[in-house]
């Protein structure tokens, strides 16, 4: 061996050397740090008016250390899915996970009773003397931009019958479920909310319907929809994998540079087949064909005319309720003509069948969307005054920009409170002046 040569191997061994040693300083000072970042965000979670970032623009970089986000995707994700709210359910794909409790710091206080719907405690006995009302559907009747339980248009519809009928007992019971269609809600009331025995069952439900009917990246429309619902995917980590979770530099490299978390934390990952985290609004994968296949609202129209019969035959009575949408919430997307018609598909099936199967009918929707459109007609106006430099069109747009906090809908079909409670309001008024609550 030459002269030379020993020396270049040594300089190898040298920068080998520095290598390791730098490796070991970044791997020991990320396990230190992430820890330390976990105490920051306990610390900022007990001050008042604390509001957890959800979006990375926003991280420091002790949200972008911190475990929640590791492992949730961000400090917000984290407190709302530490005990998430739904689990698989081998009949439904998913249902709401009995007890469970929002964290107290979370701006959405969320509570579900032992039986496993949202609300307060009740039991599938119905007390004598009680008139019960069961409501049905996807995340609006759920709540799920509501500040709280009480918020909910379901237990406020409760409180304005009560209210009005003093001497009346009567009770409802939220049996929305976020992301369910009326598959699920079918299967649901047959093999629960119906052993609740109820008076009457009230269905307020079209969106999910129209998605499931207008989705195409699963394959072509199913009878059971399952080119739009999957059965919940099981996670089950090698040894291997249960032993790199222990070490926080494996968290980093997997929240930061994976899709990991990004799928995960999106109920669509568990329960619609192809989901991928790109859908966003599943804009533009709604893109019907043409001719637009109808079996999807084919399904829709089998499975409201079987609640009806399901009801009846367990001696209760059906209301439906149309469902309300700001239409200028899909404006903009490619897919919104698609949405828009097959919304209003839905709509006239509820109608068809309300006329033919003598069910009866309110809507609730068309009353909602009225007071909404009259409300952003004010604030354009009022807005047009005090600013006259500005054009009708530029204040119009900023009016109906989803996603606004003071007006009555969030986003889509979702209310705020005030949104929930004006459902609550047109239902409630519709039942008052009918026969179907006793007097």
């Amino acid at each position: 061996m030459t002269d030379t040569a020993r020396p270049r191997r040594s300089i190898w061994k040298k920068v080998l050397g520095v290598l390791m040693l730098t490796l070991v300083v970044i791997v020991v000072g990320v396990e230190i740090a992430s820890r330390g970042a976990d105490r920051v965000l306990l610390n900022r979670g007990t001050e008042p008016g604390y509001k957890p970032p959800l979006e990375t623009k926003d991280f420091d970089v002790f949200d972008r250390l911190a475990y929640p986000t590791l492992e949730y995707g961000s400090p917000k994700r984290g407190l709302e899915q530490s005990g998430a709210r739904s689990e698989p359910h081998p009949y439904l794909g998913y249902a709401l996970v009995p007890n469970y409790r929002s964290a107290p710091t979370a701006a959405q206080q969320v509570a579900h009773n032992a039986l496993g719907f949202r609300g307060r405690e009740t039991t599938f006995e119905k007390p004598a003397g009680v008139y019960r009302i069961v409501t049905t559907g996807g995340s609006s009747v759920y709540g799920m931009s509501e500040s709280r339980d009480a918020a909910v248009w379901s237990q406020k519809l409760e409180e304005m019958l009560q209210a009005e009928r003093p001497g009346f007992r009567v009770e409802v019971v939220n049996l929305g479920v976020m992301g369910w269609s009326t598959h699920e809600m079918l299967i649901n009331l047959s093999l629960r909310g119906l052993d609740l025995a109820p008076d009457l069952v009230i269905v307020y439900e079209a969106i999910n319907d129209m998605r499931c009917a207008l989705y195409t990246p699963g394959g072509p429309v199913q009878h059971d929809n399952t080119q739009w619902r999957q059965a919940w995917p099981l996670d089950r980590p090698s040894r291997i994998e249960r032993t790199l979770t222990a070490s926080r530099t494996y968290l980093v490299a997997r929240r930061w540079f994976t899709n990991y978390t990004a799928e995960r934390v999106d109920l669509g990952f568990y329960g619609i087949k192809n989901y991928k985290t790109d859908f966003g609004d599943l804009d533009p994968y709604l893109h019907a064909p043409d001719p637009v296949p109808q079996l999807g609202f084919a399904n829709t129209r089998r499975n409201l005319t079987g609640i009806v019969a399901l009801c009846r035959a367990r001696g209760a009575q059906v209301l439906f309720a149309t469902q309300a949408l700001p239409r200028w919430h899909l404006g903009g997307r490619a897919s919104a003509g698609d949405q828009l018609a097959g919304f209003e598909h839905v709509l006239e099936i509820q109608r068809a069948l309300s006329r033919e199967l003598a069910v009866p009918l309110v809507e609730s929707g068309a009353q909602v969307e009225a007071v909404l459109e009259s409300e952003v007609r004010a604030k354009i106006e009022d807005t047009l005054a005090a600013n006259p430099g500005r054009t009708r069109a530029d204040i119009e747009a900023e009016w109906r920009r989803p996603g606004r906090r003071d007006l009555l809908f969030f986003q889509e079909v979702h209310p705020n409170d005030s949104g929930s409670e004006l459902i609550a309001r047109t239902i409630a008024d519709y039942l008052l002046a009918s026969p179907l609550v006793p007097r």
